[in-house]
């Protein structure tokens, strides 16, 4: 976080240095900038000038005295060097830094109706809405249209249960307040979230990228343990997106339930996302142990 003294105002504003610092508002100013500035409908120095507006929540108002006004616009450009923390630099474009687990923006009304989103590390997601997801997700990446989007929010953010309130104190409550995944609904769920700004469209795709990132690659603490899921993926790919494609989690999904270990195709869909993720690395290292053990043998015979 950092913080912006202006002595004239005895006041210290404070600005986010990347995305895991935002607050929910701040999320979806960014997000909305960083959408303009991927589609090149905004460039990289006006994205920053515009972030240093929507972060510190100023506004513009035009100083009749030129001098000031110039002072006022040198500040603004020198701190908007302080954006360039939200990204990485390639010699094409600027990439979008996403190294966070948080979901800054919990729920959202894009109309009359509140919307629940993931919790922090996808605490209440289930298998089938993540594959459903994932699926959207790299379709996204491959062939970019906003539609897709809507679709992803629409997956991950939906309406509350009924009698919530109740079913909360339920010893079986599955801390998820949002109704079960049902892909017959997600029509219905776009047609709201049209109404909804851009930037937490958005802003639902990166954190949803951003949980990938983690996933793939982030050493994860469990039960006293820390393992690392990089191992369910392919060693000799580069990219995040190929990774996830070559993982295949609809084939994984189809073979929980064949094995029945979850039950049927339903209720794999509805387990924790977590627990079928541990599952398919406990399975990963008793094959990597085994074939350790068969290269051993060939070794001796």
């Amino acid at each position: 976080m950092h913080s912006i003294d202006i002595p004239e105002l005895n006041k210290t504003l404070y600005m986010p240095s990347d995305l895991s610092e935002c607050d929910a508002r701040q999320y979806i100013e960014m997000s909305g900038l960083m959408y303009q500035y991927q589609i090149g409908a905004l460039s990289y120095e006006d994205l920053r000038v515009h972030a240093v507006y929507k972060l510190l929540n100023l506004k513009r108002k035009q100083n009749p005295n030129q001098a000031v006004e110039e002072e006022k616009l040198d500040n603004i450009l020198a701190i908007s060097k302080l954006i360039d923390n939200f990204f990485t630099p390639t010699e094409t474009q600027m990439i979008i830094n996403q190294h966070y687990i948080n979901n800054p923006v919990k729920s959202y009304s894009p109309a009359w109706k509140r919307f629940y989103g993931p919790l922090d590390g996808f605490q209440n997601v289930k298998f089938g809405e993540y594959v459903t997801a994932l699926r959207i997700f790299l379709e996204f990446s491959a062939n970019p249209s906003y539609d897709l989007l809507l679709q992803l929010t629409a997956t991950l953010y939906r309406p509350k249960k009924s009698f919530h309130f109740i079913r909360k104190m339920h010893p079986k409550y599955d801390g998820d307040c949002r109704v079960p995944f049902n892909a017959y609904f997600t029509d219905k769920y776009v047609e709201s979230f049209k109404y909804a700004p851009v930037g937490f469209i958005y802003g639902t795709f990166l954190f949803f990228g951003a949980m990938q990132q983690y996933i793939t690659s982030a050493e994860i603490p469990w039960a006293g343990k820390v393992i690392n899921l990089s191992i369910l993926f392919d060693s000799d790919s580069k990219s995040t997106e190929s990774e996830h494609a070559g993982l295949g989690m609809d084939a994984v999904l189809m073979s929980m339930a064949e094995g029945g270990s979850f039950g049927n195709m339903e209720d794999v869909m509805q387990t924790p996302f977590w627990t079928i993720m541990l599952k398919m690395y406990d399975i990963r290292i008793r094959n990597l142990e085994q074939q350790k053990q068969f290269e051993k043998y060939d070794k001796h015979h």
